[in-house]
């Protein structure tokens, strides 16, 4: 598990109310194909197991989007950037968010033009606009990332995700031959979002669940257990920060599902996070109720998603029998300065490593183990922080002008 980001469901919880009214009388709505064209492959990013595609607003402006099965209307996360496209905002609203905060604002803007790589254009089309950046994705991420985008998508294509090679592959469902290898997996559309059936065992006790896939979210499983009959949380498990809402930080506790199964695939011991009463569970019962299965447990298949016929896809990825793994540090890191090339300590778990080693928050990190954001990506020391147990890491840090070394060894908790 790195840096969690969770998925931004509470956005969608009346967004049909919000926006259904703008594109009425409009000729020609959404995303479309160059003509006579039946697929087109886009490369991606991928950070803390989001995937990370470029897309253009208004043909002038080209800025990342996160790929989010959860989100219904697309995000612009700075206002800054809708301001410099001079978007048409309609209304201002007010919006519920998961986080200890009750809502953050924001504006409905529409006829909004965006472009995908191979010629997709989706014209006419609505965006939501923070007024403040909220989610702070870029520090999280450690990439320049404005945006989020989601069902104006899944609706309109086949969305096949390879994991392996970062290809996002977009087909015309009514031309789409599906890979025999794959395995079928039946979905359920519920306001925009997709959910499958999945098996928990704990305690050799197991339950089904309906849990909503989520491309936008970064753990391997949430669930809120207050939801769920027949199962306990895992006895064995730690209290810490699940990651960052629209409406602030969320906390919760991570333990092990003895098993997880999603038709014949079988996962032990797999990571879940599980939410304060309050901090999240309000957004899970209008959005996802009982939770959401997230990007650690998809990237170890390579992913089809087809809303036309209500069947994802799976086919075992090269890190479908890679253990999961919580961070062994104790601490939690940004990217942060103009270039994103500096590492901040936002974080320091009292009595686990880094906090015995004397780190604190606000340090800046020059160092760790020879790497550093200049030549690594924020996901590639998040690798390193939950890497070992035992493995010794070596940190060089300025705290007030001071440089000061200090090391740890990486401890496994749960």
């Amino acid at each position: 598990m790195r840096n969690p980001i969770l998925s931004l469901i509470a956005f969608f919880l009346f967004i049909n109310a919000c926006l259904c009214s703008t594109v009425s009388g409009q000729k020609e709505f959404g995303f479309r194909m160059p003509a006579s064209v039946k697929k087109i492959s886009i490369p991606f990013e991928q950070h803390n197991n989001l995937i990370i595609i470029p897309v253009t607003v208004n043909r002038f402006l080209t800025l990342k989007f996160i790929l989010d099965t959860g989100v219904e209307t697309a995000i612009l996360t700075e206002k800054v950037y809708g301001d410099i496209l001079n978007v048409n905002y309609i209304r201002e609203i007010t919006i519920a968010g998961p986080g200890l905060a009750d809502s953050v604002e924001a504006f409905v803007a529409n006829q909004i033009t965006f472009g995908l790589p191979g010629g997709v254009l989706g014209k006419n089309m609505n965006m939501l606009v923070l007024k403040e950046d909220y989610l702070k994705l870029s520090e999280n991420i450690g990439d320049d990332v404005h945006g989020i985008i989601g069902y104006d998508i899944f609706s309109k294509f086949v969305v096949d995700i390879n994991y392996d090679e970062n290809i996002l592959t977009l087909s015309d469902p009514k031309k789409y031959k599906r890979n025999k290898k794959a395995v079928a997996i039946p979905i359920e559309i519920r306001g925009s979002k997709p959910f499958i059936s999945a098996t928990i065992r704990q305690d050799n006790k197991k339950t089904n669940l309906d849990v909503m896939v989520d491309t936008g979210a970064s753990h391997a499983a949430l669930i809120d257990y207050a939801y769920v009959d027949g199962v306990d949380m895992p006895k064995d498990r730690i209290v810490t920060r699940l990651g960052r809402g629209i409406a602030g930080e969320i906390p919760g506790y991570v333990g092990r599902m003895d098993s997880v199964q999603i038709e014949s695939f079988d996962f032990t011991e797999m990571l879940v996070s599980a939410p304060f009463d309050g901090a999240y569970n309000k957004v899970i019962k209008r959005g996802a109720r009982v939770g959401t299965f997230g990007g650690e447990l998809l990237n170890r298949f390579n992913v089809t998603f087809d809303y036309s016929s209500r069947k994802m896809y799976l086919r075992k990825g090269e890190q479908y029998r890679s253990a999961f793994e919580y961070d062994m540090s104790g601490m939690t890191v940004n990217a942060v300065g103009k270039n994103l090339d500096t590492l901040k300590v936002v974080n320091v778990d009292k009595d686990r490593p880094a906090y015995q080693a004397d780190i604190r928050k606000d340090d800046i990190i020059m160092m760790i183990n020879g790497r550093s954001l200049k030549y690594h990506s924020l996901s590639d020391i998040y690798t390193l922080l939950q890497s070992k147990d035992g493995r010794r890491i070596r940190v060089k840090i300025l705290r007030d002008g001071e440089k000061i070394k200090t090391s740890f060894k990486l401890k496994r908790i749960i």
